[in-house]
């Protein structure tokens, strides 16, 4: 297996020399495999001290059994945050347990994406507060077994550039491209010395921290605002029903009203009218400082773009949207010939989004960045503060996000894909929270998203700090990443 190059007048280019003997065991004979990059980078690897990661981890697993429990905690592929490792967790009745949901996890453990890995869906399990916790057989569970090597150090490691293409150039298939468990445990790992995983560990745990506090900031701002609605413990009305002699209690469903009132919604189906909608929207009439429809207090943006082929456009679609603290994970860059038929909400930074669809109504954030030609899925409807503003966007994010479920769902229209649709929205009443209340939450959700940013700073100076190592040395690397830690 040879490297080489060819220079013409204006242009250079490197090539690789295969012999059919030293194809892989698998018969790659695709190019891109055998691309000089991933065959140089292979090269260094192997002058560093390195071991194949089989044997210094591993990938094997308690099965998990939903016959013998009443809930469990998933972890799915979806619920992945590529940037920074987190996940959102669902609590499911075992008797609902998904055909994948069967890898038991423990702390510590790494999840790698066998699916689609050019994704990155690497995540780290920091705590095991939620048991049992079950992650889809779409991922790798590596736990490490090696005492040398710190568990860190190798998420990170995944984390890069490098071993996301590492495992992207193992995939096989077209439709549903994947890697095998067996081709993750026969990569080569370098390994650094302790004092430089001690390094990368304490600027992943630093990461961490910062994520935790984001999210202690964000669950103030919303316990703020739960408290001045008087939701802060509300749940609907039940009552008490016998079946087989044996007593339960289930939510109150039973709503008596005038035709009047279906006619002039025109709404006929039951779950419109459940009594815990009207409870919520009879907390919102009796908010002291009063109330509006959402239209008049907040602008609704309908402005789409004009889609020009050859610009690059910022996309943002219903799945970047992390459902916990109410921000984008990520942005994808496309051409305007890429973009799907359904990017064309003509969004900017200090835009509220929500999802309009039933299933996904959850999916609301505050887009706190400016990017050019910054573009959102038609699945989502776009709010921003009126020029005199009475509602404050961080409020608008806590505020919908408290609504979504409790209110706002009542909405949804359709049989195939439920959504939520425009004219709708002028039925929708929110109350005026009062100034005092907004100007806190805002510095809260601003506080919150500041933290978020600083854990993403520190995770990619992680990232690139091993990167250098694996190009330079263990030295310039921290000298790397100490220069970027002082800017913060």
């Amino acid at each position: 297996m040879e490297i080489k190059s060819y220079k013409g007048k204006n242009y250079k280019i490197e090539y690789s020399i295969v012999n059919v003997s030293e194809l892989e065991e698998k018969l790659r004979i695709d190019a891109e495999y055998y691309d000089p990059f991933w065959l140089k980078l292979e090269k260094k690897i192997e002058k560093l001290n390195n071991k194949y990661l089989g044997d210094i981890a591993t990938n094997k697993y308690k099965t998990f059994n939903n016959k013998i429990c009443n809930y469990f905690y998933y972890i799915e592929i979806a619920n992945v945050d590529l940037e920074t490792g987190d996940y959102v967790i669902e609590k499911i009745p075992c008797f609902l347990a998904p055909s994948r949901a069967k890898k038991i996890v423990e702390k510590d453990d790494i999840l790698i994406s066998t699916v689609r890995p050019n994704r990155n869906a690497v995540a780290f399990i920091f705590e095991l507060n939620k048991r049992p916790l079950v992650a889809s057989t779409g991922f790798c569970k590596l736990h490490i077994v090696d005492k040398r090597v710190k568990p860190y150090y190798i998420f990170v490691l995944f984390k890069t550039y490098y071993y996301k293409g590492f495992l992207t150039r193992k995939t096989t298939a077209t439709m549903y491209p994947a890697v095998s468990e067996e081709d993750i445990m026969k990569l080569k790992i370098p390994i650094p010395s302790s004092t430089f995983q001690t390094f990368i560990e304490k600027l992943v745990l630093k990461a961490y921290e910062e994520r935790q506090k984001a999210k202690q900031l964000y669950n103030e701002a919303e316990e703020i605002l739960l408290n001045e609605l008087g939701l802060k413990n509300w749940k609907p009305k039940t009552k008490k029903i016998k079946i087989g002699g044996i007593e339960f209690e289930e939510e109150e469903n039973i709503s008596i009203k005038m035709l009047s009132e279906v006619l002039q919604v025109d709404r006929l189906d039951a779950e419109y009218w459940e009594p815990k909608y009207k409870e919520i929207e009879n907390k919102i009439n009796n908010y002291p400082y009063g109330w509006g429809y959402l239209p008049s207090l907040v602008e609704i943006s309908k402005e789409k773009i004009k889609v020009d082929e050859n610009e690059i456009y910022t996309y943002i679609e219903l799945a970047d949207v992390n459902p916990n603290l109410g921000v984008v994970n990520k942005t994808k860059a496309l051409r305007g010939v890429e973009l799907p038929s359904r990017a064309r909400m003509k969004v900017n930074k200090d835009y509220v989004i929500m999802s309009s669809v039933e299933g996904s109504i959850e999916k609301i954030a505050l887009i706190d960045f400016e990017e050019k030609n910054l573009v959102a899925s038609t699945g989502f409807f776009v709010f921003k503060e009126k020029s005199k503003s009475l509602i404050n966007k961080e409020t608008l994010l806590v505020l919908l996000r408290i609504l979504a479920k409790r209110y706002i769902l009542r909405e949804a229209q359709g049989t195939i894909l439920t959504a939520i649709p425009y004219d709708s929205l002028k039925r929708i009443k929110i109350p005026k929270v009062q100034p005092r209340i907004q100007q806190r939450i805002s510095q809260l959700i601003q506080q919150s998203f500041g933290a978020r940013k600083k854990s993403k700073n520190l995770l990619n100076i992680a990232k690139k700090a091993v990167e250098v190592y694996i190009e330079e040395d263990e030295r310039k690397a921290k000298v790397y990443a100490q220069n970027e830690l002082k800017k913060y």
